[in-house]
């Protein structure tokens, strides 16, 4: 365009300079005198001059228009939003200011829609439970989210940062170190520590790559620690339950066979073997209510409740003295300290089972000449009772998993072996859950231990 203008201006130029020289020739031919001259030279240059500033304001209406244009696609480079630029359709401009226009346009669509996508992926992982880190090739965190910071134990920095300010155990940090070196993916589960007991986790560290130049690593935490516990209940369970079937089914034989080689002729020793041959027996019986309570409970559903008043104290009082021939083999006292009259709407069936468990739990683990005292308090809300014990009570670090199914306290720490299967706390906890209550245990070795659960009042509806 600034080449068509100068032309345009170089040509009247020309124009002008030819007129003038044919006047002149004209007005000398005429032997004018040099003073018109003079003024037809000044009113030329005066002419000339209005069409340079008539060329000049043409010339910048030309330029208008590309000079907008530009700044708008300054604009955009910037992230910026100008307005539309309008010009007429016999515009010789209109064409590439409406494609201006719809570039703005579709612009301004992909960044909405990368906001978006951007917001929903940060959405994503701030609620994903799965931890999630990247880190570019420079080794600097560029993104975490609150599940990774969760299991790190650590607050992540939103600024980028070296990963090793952030991952503190060997194990991961070693992971990843194999991974840039390498530049080959690597999964391992590892151990991280955690409140209140350690984790375990599935450390998957990827690596990825779009060129030769460009790479990152994302590595990917996710907690594993209830799979290892089912799979060491079931570990549990075949020790324990292959263990307490073993016993009494073994003594059971072996005294028949005794019996069956001559021993019943004897009536003293007959007598014996049938005590030991029926104590077995219980035992077994025992083992089996066990694994059926847990399967009884299961199966029931929370509403499936007989909704009855009981007076506490006397449904306590009944179970201690059911109990009380197991206490009096270790000469243990069991001590109701639950006044008479405390009234409460709750399933009689559960609340007894619950007692006869926590309960007899006390006398097993208990020294001897203990005690067992069950005490009881309420409030507007709800009520609570607690069973506490005089016995070698349980470890910090095993305190979180005696309510697992089929987990029991090591018999080599506490020196004191209990037949059992290590049902009766979860078939407890289970119970609870099922009445809408909650239990929990405050223990000390060598003291103690009080279990307490709480209910909420039922009203009569």
């Amino acid at each position: 365009m600034i080449k068509r203008v100068s032309l345009e201006y170089l040509v009247t130029v020309i124009i002008n300079m030819v007129v003038f020289v044919l006047v002149g020739r004209m007005l000398v031919s005429q032997t004018l005198v040099s003073q018109m001259v003079l003024n037809l030279l000044v009113l030329n240059l005066i002419i000339s001059a209005g069409e340079v500033g008539l060329f000049n304001w043409t010339f910048r209406q030309r330029q208008q228009p590309i000079t907008a244009m530009t700044h708008k696609v300054e604009g955009m480079l910037k992230d910026e939003e100008p307005a539309h630029i309008l010009l007429r359709k016999n515009n010789d401009y209109y064409q590439l200011a409406m494609a201006i226009n719809r570039l703005q346009t579709h612009q301004q669509k992909v960044l909405r829609d990368k906001t978006q996508q951007g917001e929903e992926l940060r959405l994503l992982l701030s609620y994903l439970p799965i931890g999630v880190m990247v880190i570019d090739r420079y080794r600097k965190v560029e993104m975490a989210n609150s599940a990774m910071a969760e299991f790190l134990q650590t607050d992540i920095r939103e600024r980028r940062h070296p990963y090793t300010q952030d991952i503190h155990q060997f194990e991961l940090v070693s992971l990843v170190g194999q991974v840039f070196s390498t530049k080959q993916s690597k999964r391992q589960v590892i151990t991280l520590p955690g409140m209140p007991t350690e984790k375990r986790v599935e450390a998957s560290v990827i690596y990825t790559s779009t060129s030769e130049d460009f790479f990152q690593i994302l590595v990917l935490l996710y907690d594993v620690t209830e799979i290892y516990a089912v799979e060491k209940m079931q570990m549990d369970f075949l020790s324990n339950a292959s263990h307490e079937l073993k016993t009494p089914v073994t003594a059971i034989s072996g005294f028949a066979e005794t019996l069956q080689a001559g021993a019943k002729d004897d009536p003293e020793t007959l007598n014996q073997f049938l005590d030991i041959i029926q104590k077995e027996s219980k035992r077994l019986t025992e083992l089996i209510q066990d694994v059926l309570s847990i399967s009884r409970i299961e199966s029931q559903s929370v509403t499936k409740q007989q909704m009855t008043e009981l007076d506490i104290a006397e449904v306590v009082d009944e179970q201690l003295r059911t109990l009380q021939q197991m206490a009096s083999v270790k000469h243990i006292a069991l001590i109701n300290q639950i006044p008479a009259g405390q009234i409460q709407r709750t399933d009689e069936k559960k609340l007894v089972e619950i007692i006869k468990n926590l309960v007899s739990n006390g006398i097993k683990y208990n020294r001897p000449e203990g005690t067992v005292i069950v005490d009881y308090e309420a409030t507007p809300h709800e009520w609570t009772m607690k069973i506490k014990d005089t016995g070698i009570g349980i470890a910090q670090n095993e305190q979180a998993r005696i309510f697992e199914r089929f987990y029991r306290v090591d018999s080599s720490r506490t020196k004191q072996v209990v037949n059992g299967t290590g049902l009766g706390l979860a078939i407890v906890m289970e119970l609870v859950q099922s009445l809408q209550g909650q239990i929990s245990v405050e223990s000390q070795r060598g003291v103690g231990s009080t279990f307490t659960v709480t209910f909420p009042i039922k009203q009569v509806e």
